[in-house]
């Protein structure tokens, strides 16, 4: 079932395609826009709460256009854990013109979440079964003993393994985010290099600046050009993102937008390698 919210010249439609799931399997959710094509999109990614669902992967359609209109469609992979018998979703979806932005929300749409064990009310019994009591004993001694040598034991481990499974672990985490970021990057950058859609060049931005906000635990995706420029001091960077804002804020790709895109990762690429090295020889 198709949910639809719109204002003139908007249209704004959310949709599951599926009509129930079970736990932990994926369930796809359809978005379409249409919108006058001299506008920008902004739609939500990864770094977005997808309410009771948790967010797996998306994919794009090409952009359709005619004289007036464009016209997108997402599909996102979600998947839940959540045991709610019903699950609903509604995303929000901002347009851009200049420095006008206007917001509408997709109606929520629901799935129906499918239990695998269903309870039973009424169970068969013996009418003459007997109740026998029982007395239980519990050995205390021998339990508190175990509870004490497990406490000692997971004590020792810690103290002689305790921060090299913690680095480890936090290494892992980096490199498998950092892997992530890049493969999601180097779509959008694709993208843009074959279209030459402004759209892709303000998506790959809020990826970047998601990613940034994650690996310098600084709230980046907040920050103004100028800001980032500040932050980090770099001529390479501030030359790189004024030219993608005039990009962007003119309405035409040049030559040297892709360039740009690639000193951007190539940027991400440094503050990720000095990230490593922080937490390897911390």
């Amino acid at each position: 079932m198709t949910f639809a919210h719109g204002q003139e010249n908007y249209t704004v439609k959310g949709a599951f395609i599926e009509d129930s799931f079970r736990v932990g399997q994926l369930v796809h959710y359809h978005l379409r826009i249409s919108y006058p094509k001299e506008q920008i999109a902004i739609v939500p990614d990864s770094a977005y709460t997808f309410s009771s669902f948790e967010y797996v992967a998306k994919s794009y359609f090409p952009t359709r256009t005619d004289s007036l209109f464009a016209y997108d469609s997402i599909q996102y992979i979600l998947t839940s854990f959540n045991l709610d018998t019903i699950q609903y979703l509604q995303l929000p979806i901002s347009f851009f013109k200049g420095k006008d932005t206007l917001k509408l929300n997709t109606l929520r749409d629901s799935v129906a979440f499918k239990r695998l064990i269903k309870s039973t009310l009424h169970k068969d019994v013996l009418g003459d079964t007997q109740i026998i009591s029982t007395i239980q004993k519990f050995n205390y001694p021998y339990f508190i003993a175990a509870v004490l040598g497990l406490f000692l034991l997971l004590f020792i481990l810690y103290k002689i393994f305790g921060k090299i499974i913690i680095k480890r672990y936090r290494l892992i985490i980096l490199n498998t985010s950092h892997k992530k970021f890049i493969r999601e990057y180097d779509i959008l950058a694709a993208e843009f290099k074959r279209t030459a859609d402004l759209r892709m060049i303000e998506q790959t931005l809020a990826v970047w600046k998601n990613y940034l906000t994650r690996l310098e635990s600084k709230p980046i995706n907040t920050f103004t050009t100028k800001e980032l420029i500040g932050l980090y001091d770099q001529e390479e960077l501030e030359s790189t993102l004024q030219s993608l804002d005039r990009n962007v804020y003119g309405g035409v790709a040049t030559k040297d937008s892709n360039d740009a895109l690639q000193t951007i990762k190539r940027f991400t690429n440094r503050r990720f390698q000095i990230r490593r090295r922080e937490i390897t020889n911390g």
